[in-house]
C-alpha cells in the first residue's frame, strides 16, 4: 500500500518541482537604462576649457564674454563645451599675423570644440548666431 501511495503522489511531486523559481537563467530581465551623459566639464585633450552657456562664453575662473579670457603656450589646445540650451559657434574674429582663423560652425548641448594654437599674439572670438552679445573672448598664447 505505500508503494501504492508514492506512485499516485509522484506527479504531483514532479508538478511542484517544475514549477519552482521563476529566477533561473531562462527568465528575461528587462535592460538597464542607460546612464546619463557626463556633467560638463573638461574637452579631452584640451589644455583649458571655456564652457559655452546661454548667451555667454565662461572663462575658467568666471569671467564672461568680453571678460572671458585664458593663456596658453605655443602649440597647446583650447576647448569648448556647450553648456547651454541655445546654439552657438565659436567663431574667431582676430588673430594674430600667420595664424589660421577658427569657426566652429553650429554646436549644441554636451558638444565640443578645440582649436590647438601654435602662432603667439591674441586670438578674438565671438558667437556668429549671437555677436552683439557674445564677444569680445580671447584667447593669449605665449
Amino acid at each position: 500500500m505505500r508503494r501504492r501511495e508514492f506512485v499516485v503522489a509522484l506527479p504531483g511531486i514532479l508538478a511542484v518541482a517544475a514549477c519552482g523559481d521563476s529566477s533561473g537563467p531562462d527568465t528575461a530581465q528587462p535592460e538597464p537604462p542607460p546612464p546619463p551623459p557626463p556633467p560638463p566639464g573638461a574637452v579631452p585633450g584640451a589644455n583649458v576649457t571655456v564652457n559655452i552657456e546661454d548667451n555667454a562664453f565662461v572663462d575658467p575662473n568666471g569671467g564672461r564674454n568680453g571678460d572671458a579670457e585664458v593663456t596658453i603656450a605655443s602649440g597647446e589646445t583650447v576647448g569648448w563645451r556647450h553648456v547651454g540650451a541655445n546654439p552657438h559657434t565659436v567663431t574667431s574674429t582676430e588673430v594674430p599675423s600667420g595664424a589660421m582663423a577658427f569657426d566652429s560652425g553650429t554646436i549644441g548641448y554636451n558638444e565640443t570644440f578645440q582649436v590647438r594654437l601654435s602662432v603667439p599674439g591674441t586670438y578674438v572670438y565671438h558667437c556668429a548666431t549671437h555677436p552683439s552679445i557674445m564677444l569680445g573672448s580671447r584667447i593669449i598664447v605665449t
